[in-house]
């Protein structure tokens, strides 16, 4: 998964994965006033004097006519004009949204942006020889088979740069941020919660050399757990270690090597929930020492520049530490954290995403609650002070947290900062004005619909949950993998409850 080309090592990309909060809804989204100010009634809140303001009021359709919602798969990749989208915008009118649009869509989907990912030879190989283990395109792992691909590879990985003489594949956008709906929907911006992550990690990067040279004794057990169904196949198939060692021989020459991927590395990577993953780990070119997990967030309604500053936010506060400025600026941090060459991606250059990414708005919930149940839960959002911290732009905060006052796994709080120095470790090409936070932000609450994972690092696997109507959370104590805190409204009872979720799931 990982390899070291020259002086470079250089990550597949999809572990960045524009990790830039929650969802907003077409009908149910807008950008909250400033300050902190005080709840009101009707789920309202009245900040600094100014009007009072519904957080989750409907944004403007921006989209100009792009499928980014349809059961349809071929319908939503436009039919299959992305490709050359990008080359029609830059050669024709600077001014036609539609065509800019089309082409940040193109670099959404299939867009590696320079950077070295993994031989192809690898995922084709998976997908040929082991697909009834890992599904059509990485199906069974959560990805989805891109239907124009001619070799049949998943959305998400698309040509990267060369790999010594051989053609590689790199992550986009759509590896952690296009996936399906619970009513079976595709959608853009999607959180995609279903991706083994760490699991294909593991495929691509141990099975290959366990396969070929065996000593399964040196790594780590559950990770052997994981490649296991691979390995026994292998085992049991005549002849077809021979094929492997044929398709795979063309690594040895091809001018790169394996890095190294730590026991310990090995066991993270095999224990985080789908839709999770940390980023700064070994075998990653950035290692900040601390093991963080972080689930993958939906990408709708992320607020422009100028709404977050209507907002009275510092900032766009991108990322769940809030330390990115704006999507701009994550959009090319994306390449330089994934080892890639960041000087070509402008701001200019990167706009057609950035523009396109600010377009998606999250889908209705098809079977949205009890209308009566919602208010009266709509009520309790702002009688029981969950308002305070979700009151910008489609229930976003416009403030930090401590992880004390939350009360989650702090384990993030010493991320890409192990010292708390107040400086990015490990020579992370961080922009000068951007610092880590050591904190935590309040992320929108719009596409709630559609999530299956909760807090930060997706522990809580459903809303009842967070909620406690399971029972006590903090069961979980495993340091950037613990379930507990943020414990408001577990104290309600079972009725309330079920109205706050009621109310939660309508956007």
């Amino acid at each position: 998964m990982w390899w070291n080309q020259t002086t470079r090592q250089l990550p597949l990309l999809g572990a960045l994965c524009l990790a830039a909060c929650t969802g907003a809804d077409p009908n149910q989204d807008t950008s909250g006033s400033g300050g902190t100010g005080t709840a009101g009634s009707g789920g309202q809140v009245d900040v600094g004097g100014s009007p009072a303001a519904d957080p989750f009021e409907a944004q403007a359709d921006t989209s100009e006519g792009l499928v980014n919602v349809s059961a349809n798969l071929e319908e939503l990749l436009e039919k299959g004009t992305l490709a050359g989208a990008c080359d029609a915008y830059w050669a024709g009118d600077p001014s036609d949204r539609k065509a800019m649009l089309l082409c940040g869509k193109s670099m959404f989907f299939y867009e590696s942006y320079g950077t070295v990912g993994v031989p192809t030879i690898l995922p084709e190989m998976l997908l040929t020889d082991f697909e009834d283990i890992v599904g059509p395109g990485f199906s069974k792992l959560g990805m989805i088979q891109d239907p124009y691909s001619e070799k049949k590879l998943p959305l998400g990985l698309a040509k990267g740069a060369p790999f010594g003489n051989l053609e590689s594949v790199a992550f986009t956008c759509a590896s952690c941020h296009f996936g399906q709906l619970p009513d079976g929907r595709y959608a853009v911006g999607a959180a995609n919660h279903n991706y083994e992550y760490g699991k294909h990690n593991l495929m691509m990067a141990v099975f290959p050399l366990i396969a070929l040279l065996g000593g399964e004794a040196n790594h780590d057990p559950e990770a052997i757990k994981v490649i296991q169904p691979l390995i026994d196949k292998v085992n049991n198939t005549p002849g077809l270690k021979l094929s492997l060692t044929t398709k795979l021989l063309p690594l040895a020459s091809a001018g790169g090597q394996t890095p190294q991927f730590p026991k310990e590395a090995e066991h993270y990577y095999a224990t985080w929930k789908s839709g999770t993953m940390d980023f700064l780990i070994e075998p990653l070119p950035l290692n900040d020492t601390v093991h963080t997990v972080s689930k993958i967030s939906a990408l709708w309604g992320v607020p422009s520049d100028a709404e977050a500053e209507k907002a009275g936010m510092i900032h766009a506060m991108l990322g769940f530490t809030g330390g990115t400025k704006s999507l701009t600026r994550f959009a090319q941090e994306f390449v330089t954290f994934g080892g890639g060459d960041g000087t070509p991606w402008t701001v200019e250059k990167v706009r057609p995403l950035v523009e396109y990414i600010e377009s998606l708005r999250a889908p209705q919930n098809p079977n949205a609650p009890n209308v009566t149940l919602a208010k009266q839960g709509e009520a309790l959002f702002a009688e029981q002070g969950c308002i305070t911290c979700h009151s910008g732009p489609r229930g976003s905060g416009l403030d930090l947290y401590s992880y004390e006052e939350i009360g989650t796994d702090s384990a993030m709080k010493y991320w890409l900062d192990p010292t708390l120095s107040g400086e990015p470790c490990c020579n992370a090409p961080a922009p000068p004005d951007e610092k880590p936070t050591h904190q935590l932000k309040s992320p929108r609450l719009v596409g709630f619909w559609a999530m299956k994972r909760f807090l930060h690092n997706g522990s809580v696997d459903s809303v009842e949950a967070l909620l406690c109507k399971n029972g006590p959370r903090g069961t979980i104590t495993e340091p950037a993998l613990g379930d507990g805190g943020h414990t408001y409204g577990c104290d309600l009872d079972d009725s309330s409850k079920d109205a706050l979720i009621a109310y939660l799931l309508s956007h």
